[in-house]
């Protein structure tokens, strides 16, 4: 029996992405809009990282 199971969020950028859209307007949105957005979130978060992280942004 596997008895792993998946959490949301999982992982940094889930949650900032979750944060991010839940403080959006959503209305009008259709459901592939609004996929569309949670990608293109994660992403430009991801995107910041690797930046931050190549300039020697010190994480903690």
């Amino acid at each position: 029996m596997d008895d792993s199971f998946y959490t949301f969020p999982s992982t940094r950028e889930e949650a900032l992405t979750m944060l991010y859209l839940e403080n959006q307007d959503l209305s009008g949105k259709t459901p592939a809009q609004i996929h569309t957005m949670y990608w293109e979130t994660i992403k430009a978060i991801r995107a910041d990282y690797t930046e931050k992280k190549q300039n020697g942004y010190k994480f903690r």
